[in-house]
């Protein structure tokens, strides 16, 4: 069990990323450049918000505080937030507003890592959650920054044609 936990805890995220990528393949030629741009300014946003985070809450990790050994061999730093989390969450919200079905995949596997950090004793659930609600609002944020861009500065070159 705990090799089964171990690989998803660390290399389950790859999984997330073939998601993405496959979504985006199968998106429409118009909007693969939107899914694109939103979903690098997604991860900007949602990393910044993380780091802000970060110094304001400090979490120990739970091997640190339960005083037993993780998983995974980890530095005793800040684990607030989560950064798998952040980058699976992120990256599942962004999906799913361009390819729903590919997102519920995505969904459960992001579920699914997070879950393992938290038995590997490398993160808490609150880790976990922080890092699935700063990749929503930079997801959020994101879809809707570069829909609001794309709208005003394609309807802008398609009047003047």
């Amino acid at each position: 069990m705990n090799s089964i936990i171990i690989f998803c805890a660390q290399y389950l995220f790859i999984a997330v990323l073939i998601g993405l990528v496959v979504a985006w393949l199968q998106l429409a030629k118009d909007k693969k450049v939107n899914f694109f741009l939103a979903t690098i300014v997604a991860g900007v946003i949602a990393f910044v918000i993380s780091r802000i985070a970060s110094k304001i809450y400090y979490d120990p990790r739970p091997f640190v505080t339960e005083h037993v050994k993780p998983l995974i061999k980890h530095a005793a730093d800040n684990g607030f937030p989560s950064d798998h989390a952040l980058l699976t969450g992120t990256l599942t919200a962004i999906t799913y507003f361009y390819n729903k079905k590919v997102s519920y995949i995505m969904f459960l596997l992001t579920f699914i890592i997070g879950l393992s950090r938290v038995l590997a004793k490398v993160h808490s659930p609150l880790d976990i959650i922080g890092g699935w609600v700063f990749g929503v609002v930079g997801a959020i944020c994101g879809y809707l920054l570069i829909e609001w861009a794309s709208k005003k500065y394609l309807a802008k070159y398609i009047s003047e044609k």
